[in-house]
């Protein structure tokens, strides 16, 4: 793990390995780390200005990191429990929170989610960034099935596909049969339901919680997908009305100049 996911992305209490990555190295003082800034909404990079020094701060401990965003001068603080001898660094406080930080990320998916949905995906972030793992994965799913529900839609009515069958198909079998239909990313990732079904139903909030940042990085990459999608049917069609209308024009034009 990088100290990049360390900071922006694990939730807290989530313990992690310090062999075998650059997360205590990255957090001296005078890196730099890139990441999102919740305050002004935009991603910059943040310059360690207090940080971990095991020289100094012995090999286990609490110390708080301060990160400077280096655009807009905010301030991210970070409480960080570690044990080197142990081998292990966790979060223990963070502000702004995780769930601030993801929260501000995903409003952008407003117009392909809508905004009930967008509830969800915050009350998965929620209840991430407060340990609760299960309960995430049980608004992601909700918002998995959504999304294949509004896709099928259309596919239904155009008859594309047949209702009855995708009504008594698993979610596997629907997939399937909308797969001319859906984002890459989903057809390759149909995987993500089973882990999404099994957090709620076999894992353990610490297996959830750990799953959680690439679970939600998967789904994103399905509303990327989707989000591109639609803003390129807007596109287009915009391009096709703007050129018709300019052909008209110089059809027009071309007349007027023949008569006279």
């Amino acid at each position: 793990m990088t100290v990049q996911d360390f900071i922006f992305e694990l939730p807290l209490y989530t313990r992690e390995r310090v062999s075998g990555n650059t997360i205590l190295e990255g957090l001296d003082y005078g890196n730099h780390i890139d990441g999102y800034n919740p305050i002004k909404g935009v991603d910059s990079t943040f310059c360690v200005e207090a940080g971990i020094d095991t020289r100094y701060n012995g090999t286990k401990g609490i110390v708080e990191v301060r990160l400077k965003c280096q655009r807009y001068m905010n301030y991210m603080f970070v409480m960080i429990h570690y044990n080197i001898e142990q081998d292990y660094i966790e979060k223990v406080g963070q502000y702004p929170s995780i769930a601030d930080i993801h929260i501000a990320k995903v409003r952008k998916y407003k117009t392909v989610l809508g905004a009930p949905y967008i509830k969800d995906f915050t009350r998965a972030i929620g209840l991430a960034a407060n340990g609760i793992g299960t309960g995430s994965f049980v608004y992601l799913r909700r918002i998995f099935e959504h999304l294949i529900e509004e896709i099928s839609i259309d596919a239904i009515k155009n008859g594309e596909i047949d209702k009855e069958q995708y009504i008594a198909g698993s979610i596997e079998q629907k997939i399937i049969l909308l797969s001319e239909h859906l984002p890459d990313v989903l057809t390759e990732n149909k995987s993500l339901y089973a882990v999404l079904s099994a957090g709620i139903h076999s894992l353990s909030e610490e297996t959830c919680l750990s799953y959680f940042p690439i679970v939600k990085t998967v789904v994103e990459l399905i509303l990327d997908e989707m989000e591109f999608e639609k803003s390129l049917a807007i596109k287009k069609k915009s391009a096709k009305e703007q050129l018709g209308r300019i052909v008209g024009e110089v059809r027009t034009s071309i007349k007027k100049s023949r008569d006279n």
